[in-house]
């Protein structure tokens, strides 16, 4: 019997049973039942509350860490110990051209109008009618020719414009001012101080991003999440920062949005007006759909990148210091990759190359590159390094999967079974691909299709990289220099073409034609050739359009011209490996449309040893 206490367990039973002992050891209670009696019911209630007590104090530890945290509140405020502040909500962002014509209106025309920041358009995706505000003021001049007013490039981003208003009241420490929405997007964030009421001047105020410059005059905000998921303004204490005083009027204004649901809007209608044009007639003309839109950082990425972003400190040194720095301050990633220029190919010393692939589409806009370079990076990467911001480089997937099922172990047709497959590969491409750090691994898909069903026994996949090039009619402009991510296989036989391409015409209504490859005398890599298919020979009708690296798995096409412009041709090659990793800006992406599933009845499994005789097995190439 125990004599003392044992405190150390935390499961419910062993807490009661720990009590037992205790108590049964004691000379008060050695004639009592303690199963039967009232006692078993006090210690039932001893044993809950020890439970419930042991409980708070194991998931209160677990919120005191970063890595451990599940309430978002908790996490938001161990990343704002390392200085960062979680992204939030970011609203898909649309360009326009706005052309109002005021020809048919009456009296006097302006000779220049104001396109107000918030103005309102609007625009729908999958049936939804979505508001899109403007983002900054803009001015557009008469043009007397035509009476009309041209607004070009007026930026917008999905939601509606709010603006609140706060008295300054420094009589309450540590005064915050909250934004009122939890699907506030913070990029779209515009902070004023005006002296009073009455004033109609503003100061406009920058969010804080380095101590570098800031000192007691200097007007900056500084923006957190507070534990109720609503992000708050407030300002320095008079000697890192400007602190505004009393009965000030704070003005903030920004977008709250839908975030990612309103991706894809392209056609948009202006459902404003501005002031001193009436009876007149707007049209807007899309330049970029809506793209960019997401939801607000989860946890998973709060946790990953302040530390990050703590570790580089605001400083651009190392490629991973230009990683953490981007994904602090920039919304729009999906994945990034970074290196050095040392690690570029071809080698390019003096500078950092970064890949961004975007939540949404395939490359960043121009404008998004300009600002990362000159707004994100400017300032804080060392003088003589230049930033490059380069497009992601995709590898698409051709695979061609067999595998062997015993039909006795499952109710699943065989087209049931591989559509099943082509489920499993969708998701493992989801889970594991289309980032910078995703690889082919043959081993592990081999297993999720293995594992996807009881009755299949093995299975086959083999993997072809493909590119796809859109070609026209001038040979001046047809000029391709492509990369994929691993060497090309080669079986050993020169005679044997290691490029496959679908077909494409030479002649306006001529036969197919195809490239193919022949060896290069005392070289490793091959010459690229057109050629055409007669009586089952092929014929070459172009003797050098490009050459072939196998060894770094490199493509160059030039001097060919087809009759057709925006020709697409797909160029199809073997893996020298079936694991496939990409380095530096490369993606790999399997096609879904270019999954091939074949299912196949294991013949020994289903009929023993005599079923060896039609057992069959898959070639490692077509």
């Amino acid at each position: 019997m125990a004599s003392n206490l044992n405190v150390t367990e935390l499961d419910f039973d062993e807490i009661k049973k720990n009590l037992k002992n205790f108590l049964k050891a004691q000379n008060e209670f050695t004639d009592h039942d303690f199963d039967g009696s009232g006692l078993n019911v006090l210690l039932d209630v001893l044993s809950y509350n020890t439970h419930y007590n042991a409980m708070a104090a194991h998931y209160s530890l677990n919120e005191a860490f970063l890595d451990s945290a599940q309430i978002r509140g908790n996490v938001v405020t161990r990343a704002k110990l390392l200085g960062y502040t979680p992204r939030s909500v970011l609203s898909p962002r649309a360009t326009v051209n706005l052309v109002v014509d005021a020809s048919t209106m009456s009296g006097n025309r302006p000779n220049l109008i104001i396109l107000k920041r918030g103005s309102k358009f609007t625009s729908e995706a999958s049936g939804i009618t979505y508001d899109f505000s403007t983002l900054e003021n803009m001015s557009a001049n008469l043009n007397t020719t035509n009476n009309t007013y041209t607004f070009n490039n007026v930026k917008l981003a999905e939601g509606r414009h709010k603006s609140l208003l706060y008295r300054v009241d420094n009589d309450i420490e540590n005064q915050k001012f909250q934004l009122s929405d939890k699907d506030a997007d913070t990029s779209t964030l515009r902070v004023r101080v005006q002296e009073n009421e009455q004033s109609t001047s503003y100061q406009v105020y920058t969010k804080f991003e380095t101590l570098l410059t800031v000192d007691s005059a200097s007007q900056v905000y500084y923006l957190q999440e507070n534990p109720n998921g609503f992000y708050e303004v407030y300002f320095g204490d008079g000697v890192t920062g400007k602190k505004p005083v009393n009965d000030n009027i704070v003005t903030v204004d920004y977008v709250y949005t839908h975030g990612e649901e309103a991706n894809g809007a392209s056609t948009f209608t202006f459902a404003d007006t501005i002031v001193g044009l009436t009876d007149s007639v707007a049209t807007t003309t899309t330049v970029t759909n809506a793209a960019g839109g997401t939801e607000p950082e989860s946890l998973d990425s709060i946790r990953f990148n302040a530390p990050l972003t703590f570790t580089s400190q605001g400083r651009a040194v190392t490629s991973e210091d230009y990683k953490s720095i981007i994904l602090k301050s920039f919304s729009n990633i999906s994945s990034i990759s970074t290196w050095g220029g040392e690690d570029n190919d071809p080698v390019d010393f003096g500078s950092v190359y970064v890949a961004i692939k975007p939540l949404t589409a395939e490359t960043l806009t121009p404008n998004e590159k300009l600002s990362i370079k000159d707004t994100i990076l400017k300032g804080k990467n060392v003088v003589s390094i230049t930033p490059e911001i380069v497009d992601p480089n995709f590898t698409f997937l051709e695979l061609d999967v067999f595998f062997k099922y015993n039909p006795n172990l499952t109710d699943r047709t065989a087209a049931e079974l591989e559509s099943l497959i082509k489920d499993v590969i969708a998701d493992y491409n989801f889970n594991n691909l289309n980032k910078f750090d995703g690889v082919l691994r043959h081993s592990q898909l081999l297993k999720f299709i293995d594992q996807s069903d009881p009755s299949i026994l093995n299975s086959t996949v083999r993997p072809y990289m493909f590119q796809n090039i859109v070609a026209g009619q001038s040979k001046s402009l047809n000029n391709f220099n492509l990369s994929f991510a691993a060497p090309f296989y080669e079986s050993g036989n020169s005679t044997d073409f290691i490029l496959n391409s679908s077909a494409f015409k030479l002649e306006t209504a001529g036969v197919d034609h195809y490239f193919g490859d022949i060896p290069i005398a005392n070289s490793a890599n091959r010459q690229i050739i057109i050629y055409k298919i007669v009586d089952g020979q092929n014929i070459t009708v172009e003797n050098n359009v490009g050459t072939i690296i196998p060894s770094s798995g490199k493509i160059t096409l030039f001097g060919f011209g087809l009759p057709a412009d925006n020709t697409t041709i797909k160029l199809t090659l073997t893996p020298n490996s079936l694991d496939i990793a990409p380095k530096r800006d490369q993606l790999l992406d399997i096609d879904n449309n270019a999954v091939s599933v074949n299912a196949q009845v294991d013949t020994i499994s289903t009929a023993g040893s005599s079923g060896s005789i039609d057992y069959s097995v898959n070639s490692r190439l077509r």
